[in-house]
Order: structure tokens, then sequence, then C-alpha cells
């Protein structure tokens, strides 16, 4: 039988003293943190500390003992969290990568962390620790100034926005004008259609459909300077999805294209690029300011000389490249270190030093990168880099050429609005019975009263009572109902009623109404 030295078993206890020591100073240190801190074994929470229950409104740490730790996280963050926090291990070439996470709180609120984690022996058995630094107040700020930064560039560019607005009403004015004129005067002939066949000057029936033509395009020029305005004044969305980024690209364009024209040649370059996960507000606002800054970079008057070429593609990694690239002055040497530097401007008081700052956040926020090169003299190129989207499959969608003769369909319009009511009624009386309220509440009666429709088009903001508050009383009364809602926006969303339209299944339209879509969407109604 063997013995162990005297010394052996001293040492062997000093050991475990010590061991026993360690723990509880690390116990002891996760208690007192001041900022966030948990342990969980393969995802489940075997320990939270006061900072983390106290952040997120529990009582105790007992509370989150057992609970799986990405069923805290807002279910947005969920995919960017699960590797770098439940399996640390796993990235070991990046240890320590500090990660955004949004934490739910109880009673429905959010908190904004940077996160880490790393693997730990907790009470002799493997665990990994995370810890969490709050930035909810941070985040707030840096929200601030993203939405100071949009309001200036929307300054800078809204008499080019007027511009690109007035030059088609204009011909949309002058265009209707002439065909209210054409159309009185035919009224007040004894012979009406040979009036019109004559036509003024000799223009005839073909003068008044061109007139009413353009009067179209002009007013969907309109629609589309709108929307863009549109997008990059949303500045209360976060709410990331699929986007198409050449699509944003355009809109950028046109948004600055009056800042351009004066000052350089448009060269547009723009090839197919994966989609991308992106907030489309923000990364509008990414490409909007390196096209102002590229035109502000060109003296005025020189067009013919100088050049902006904004450009798409696909590298070989399958990320989505956007490259802006300028012939004006360049930036300095000294100076290119410190372009994202909050606050930092070479524009004097005409800049707000934010928007390359807020930019390169955004796209690191994305997952990507924005780089930069710049010759004094000769010009400067940002080149935007954003990892693609997961695989995804477009929904399909029923064309124009969808649409098929049909048995005419009752279709309710409710809008507080009776010009949009009366305008719609006209468009499709002619294949369809088209009933119309300026109230949702009576809408709602006539529901109730038994009045089937095939289609009910329903305003979705208006006063007393709102489309979403009609929705969950026809859900509520006459369910079979709630599916033909097809809902209409002027844009104007509030936070609820964006939250609706995720909830829901229900088609959308934007005012100006697409009337081939409406008319597509009611074609499939019919064949339901």
């Amino acid at each position: 039988m063997s013995t162990q030295a005297p010394e052996s078993v001293t040492v062997q206890a000093g050991s475990a003293d010590a061991l026993a020591r360690a723990r509880a100073d690390f116990h002891t240190l996760l208690e007192m943190a001041p900022e966030p801190a948990l342990l969980h074994r393969e995802g489940t929470i075997v320990y939270a500390n006061p900072a983390l229950t106290q952040a997120l409104g529990y009582a105790s740490g007992e509370q989150l003992v057992g609970t799986r730790l990405l069923d805290l996280v807002h279910q947005d963050d969920r995919s960017t969290a699960e590797g770098p926090l439940v399996t640390p291990a796993a990235n070991t070439a990046a240890p320590w990568h500090r990660v955004p996470v949004r934490w739910r709180c109880v009673g429905g609120g959010v908190r904004a962390t940077e996160a880490v984690a790393a693997p730990v022996d907790h009470e002799g058995e493997p665990a990994i620790v995370v810890l969490a630094r709050d930035v909810t107040e941070l985040a707030e700020s840096q929200h601030q100034l993203l939405q100071r930064d949009r309001m200036a560039a929307l300054g800078t560019l809204s008499a080019g926005v007027a511009h690109e607005i007035n030059n088609p009403l204009t011909y949309l004015l002058v265009n209707l004008d002439y065909v209210i004129r054409r159309l009185r005067a035919a009224s007040a002939s004894d012979d009406p259609m040979g009036e019109l066949a004559r036509g003024m000057h000799g223009g005839g029936l073909p003068a008044l459909v061109q007139s009413l033509q353009q009067s179209v395009d002009g007013a969907n020029r309109v629609r589309q300077i709108v929307r863009d305005l549109l997008t990059f004044s949303q500045g209360s969305v976060e709410q990331r999805g699929i986007t198409d980024v050449r699509g944003v690209v355009e809109s950028a364009v046109q948004m600055a294209w009056h800042e351009i024209r004066h000052r350089a040649r448009l060269v547009k370059s723009l090839a197919e690029v994966p989609p991308v996960d992106a907030n489309e507000a923000r990364l509008g606002q990414v490409f909007l300011n390196l096209l102002v800054n590229a035109a502000q970079a060109i003296p005025e008057g020189h067009a013919d000389a100088n050049e902006i070429r904004v450009s798409t593609r696909t590298d070989e990694a399958g990320n989505a490249i956007v490259e802006v690239r300028d012939t004006g002055v360049g930036i300095e040497p000294q100076v290119l270190p410190r372009i994202f530097d909050p606050f930092f401007t070479t524009k004097g008081e005409c800049g707000t030093g934010l928007g390359l700052s807020i930019s390169h956040g955004t796209v690191r926020a994305l997952g990507g990168r924005i780089e930069v090169e710049s010759e004094r003299g000769k010009g400067t190129a940002f080149r935007i880099v954003l990892p693609p989207s997961k695989p995804w499959r477009a929904s399909a969608q029923a064309s124009p050429s969808d649409v098929r003769a049909m048995a005419r369909r009752r279709v309710l319009v409710i809008d507080d609005e009776p010009l949009v009511g009366e305008a719609v009624a006209r468009s499709l009386a002619e294949d369809n019975d088209v009933q119309i309220v300026t109230d949702a509440k009576h809408g709602l009666a006539r529901i109730e009263a038994g009045e089937k429709f095939d289609v009910i088009l329903c305003d979705l903001m208006m006063p007393v009572m709102t489309g979403m508050d009609l929705y969950a009383e026809v859900v509520r009364r006459a369910p079979k109902l709630a599916g033909k809602i097809v809902f209409m926006t002027g844009g104007a969303f509030t936070p609820r009623a964006r939250a609706f339209l995720e909830s829901v299944v229900n088609p959308c339209l934007e005012k100006p109404l697409d009337m081939p879509k409406l008319r597509s969407i009611l074609a499939r109604a019919g064949r339901e």
C-alpha cells in the first residue's frame, strides 16, 4: 500500500483552498459588477448578477435561472447574438468580440448593450460568462445625432427637391387646364364629339390623350419624389428587412440630383447586386451623404469637366459593393485618418461633422465596411461593402397582365377624404360596383347590417375610427371579411401603425394609388 507524503497532502489542500477562494472572488466580482453579467451552460442561464436583473426589471437573479439566454434577446438580434454569446469557443479567431445586443425587459421595454462572452469554469464545470455594457442612453444620443444629420441633409436638398417637384407640376397643371378648356368648349357645342375631334388648333382627340398622358407621367414623377422623401425622413424606423441596394441607390441619386447637376456629369453603372439585410432609411442616408459630399467637393460652374460616378457590383465573396467616385478637390493625407470622427468637418460652418461618422457606424452595424481612397486635386472614392442577406425568395405577385375579365365585384371604399373615394369609384366603376363612405364607423355599420363586399379599400389613418380599429372590429364581428380588407396609406406611419402592418397579411397600397396594382388585387379577389 502506497503512502502520500504529508507535504503533498498540504500542497493539494492549499491548491483546493486557492481554487475555492478564486471561485468565491469570481462570484463576488460578478455580484459587485456595475454592468450586467450572466453565466450560462449550453444557452441556459445558471446565474444572473444584480445589475442584469435590475436593468431588465426582475426582482432577483433566481427568476432568470433556467431561462434560455436567447429568449431574453430582442428577436431581431437573436441571429447576431447566437454565435458570439452562446458558443464563443467556436469563435477563437476573435475572442471577446463585442456585439450589439438588445435585451427584452419586463413590461416590454428594451435595453441596448454591447456584449462579450468567453468560456470559464463555474463550480467545477465549464460555462460561458456574458458581460454587457449598457449603451441605451448612448444609443438614444446617437439616434438624435442621426436625426440631426438627416434633417441637415434634407435641408441642404430642399431647394433642389422643390425644383424637381415644380417642373412636373407645371406641365401637369398646364395640360389639365388645356383639357378642361377643350372639354368645356365641347360640352357647350351642338356637336360635342365633332368639336373634340376637330379640336383647338387642329390637335383633336390625340392632343387630349397626349396631354392627359403627360399629366399622368408628371404625377408619377412627383409621387416618386415624395416616396424618396419619405424614405429619408423616417428617422424613428429601425427595423431591418430585405433591402434592394440598387433601388436605394437610385432614390439617393434622385434626391441628390439637383446638387449634382450644376457641378458634374453623373455616370451610373448599376450592376445587379444581392439584397442586404438593412434598414432602407438608414442605408439611404449613407448613400445620400456620400453623393452630397461628392458634389460639394466640386466647385460649381464646370459640370462638363467633372464627373461623379456611382456604381454597384458584386465581389468574389458575394458582397454588395457600392462605390461613389468624384473628380473633386480630394482630401489632404493628414486629414484622411480623421474623416470618420464625429463632428470633424472640412466644410467650416456649412458642415455638421456627422455625415461620415454616422455613415461609418451604420455600415459597421450592418456587418460591412467603408473604404476610402483620395488624392489631392484628383478626387475621392468611397467604397461600401455590405454582406448579402440570408437566402430569400421573393413572394409571387400578380402583375397587371394577370387582370382578366371577371364578374362585377362589390367594392367598399372607406376614406375620410371624399375626393379620394370619388376618384377611386370613377376609375373602378366600369368593372365594379363601388360604394363610398367617409367614416369607418359607417363602413362598419354597413358590414354589420349584412352587406357583402368582395374587397374593402380602407384608409389606414382616419379620425374617429382608424383602419386598424375597423380591422379589429371586423375580425370580431365578421371574420370572413377581415381578409378582404386592403389598406391605403399616405405614408405617415405611427409606431402603432407600422407594428400593425407587420402583424397582418393584408395588402397595403401607398398613396398616390398605383391603379394597375389595385386592379390586379381586385382581379385576384375575383378568382378567390
